[in-house]
């Protein structure tokens, strides 16, 4: 058998290595290489024209997801046919045992146990909007 010499040996690549870089999302300790990027004209844009295409329903599902990711995982959504109907809120956090909730590693740990509210608004003026949503919830005298 004949030694390789040192150039050919830098350039053998291990079938793991060449499996890593042609499909890195097959491996959790691989770097994802996939990135999402969203100009803020077409984001502004999306957003400023959502009412006209008649997408509050989907702008809605696209927060309360966004909540459940960032805040807390259990929200449940009002029912109506757009918004929270008259129930004010568009959704709510859903009690959760405490040996449940110490099993999620996202969102506050005492949104098991809270009551919270959410409402959801694509209008322009949003301030109103704001305060006649917050009055309408506490309103309900539900304990948020």
């Amino acid at each position: 058998m004949q030694k390789m010499d040192k150039k050919a040996q830098e350039n053998v690549v291990s079938p793991s290595s060449f499996m890593r870089q042609i499909r890195p999302e097959l491996y959790s300790d691989s770097i994802s290489r996939v990135k999402h990027q969203l100009k803020s004209e077409v984001l502004s844009h999306h957003l400023e024209t959502i009412t006209e295409r008649n997408q509050t329903h989907d702008f809605e599902l696209f927060c309360r997801k966004l909540c459940e990711r960032t805040i807390c995982p259990n929200l449940r959504p009002a029912t109506g046919p757009e918004g929270g109907g008259d129930s004010k809120a568009d959704t709510e956090t859903s009690p959760v045992a405490d040996e449940i909730s110490k099993l999620t590693y996202i969102g506050m740990a005492n949104s098991g146990s809270e009551r919270w509210a959410f409402a959801f608004s694509a209008k322009r003026t949003w301030s109103e909007k704001v305060r006649s949503d917050v009055a309408g919830i506490m309103a309900t005298d539900r304990g948020y």
